[in-house]
């Protein structure tokens, strides 16, 4: 009678080939997980503005996206200074001022981006985002606030914008990386 198998040493010999094609493919694989990982994060930015719209149209008052402090320890402060990179808040203004006061209401805090991701809004919308009771997007002065934030990631060949157009619907785009100087 004869045994049907492997033996340990034809058994090791396949196991040394799976690793050397899973060592080749590993770097495919990596750029595809970055490649996820910032649309990823440019849908969680559309998904905190279409919450805030929402929530400025349910209670009928102003509500704020805001650039998130990134000192330790800061809370969920808004920034004076950086990049939407940090992270942000989505909180009710009460004071329709555009920075989060001790007592308006937090209803979401997203963490900072990782490392080799940039994110930055243009010139109207660089530190926040505000929705009045209409669902409209608006400046502290009662302005439509139109803008885009561009999510761009080291080594990665397009990049990803959140648009958000004069009544403040927010929309995703991907471009080509060659298009944004700034990345």
């Amino acid at each position: 009678m004869r045994n049907r198998g492997f033996t340990l040493l034809e058994a090791l010999v396949v196991l040394a080939l799976l690793a050397l094609l899973l060592s080749l493919a590993a770097p495919s694989l990596q750029g595809l997980r970055q490649k996820h990982q910032m649309q990823s994060h440019a849908e969680q930015l559309q998904s905190s503005l279409l919450l805030a719209r929402t929530e400025a149209l349910r209670r009928q008052q102003r509500v704020t996206l805001c650039v998130r402090a990134s000192a330790a320890g800061a809370g969920p402060d808004c920034a004076t200074a950086g990049t939407w990179a940090q992270g942000w808040v989505a909180f009710v203004d009460g004071n329709d001022n555009a920075r989060r006061e001790a007592t308006e209401t937090v209803l979401q805090l997203q963490e900072a981006l990782p490392a080799g991701m940039t994110l930055q809004g243009n010139a109207t919308v660089d530190r926040y985002i505000s929705y009045g009771p209409q669902g409209r997007s608006q400046s502290v002065t009662g302005a439509f606030q139109a803008g885009t934030l561009t999510l761009c990631g080291t080594g990665q060949a397009h990049v990803w914008r959140v648009v958000i157009n004069a009544v403040g619907k927010p929309r995703l785009e991907k471009a080509d990386r060659l298009e944004h100087a700034n990345c």
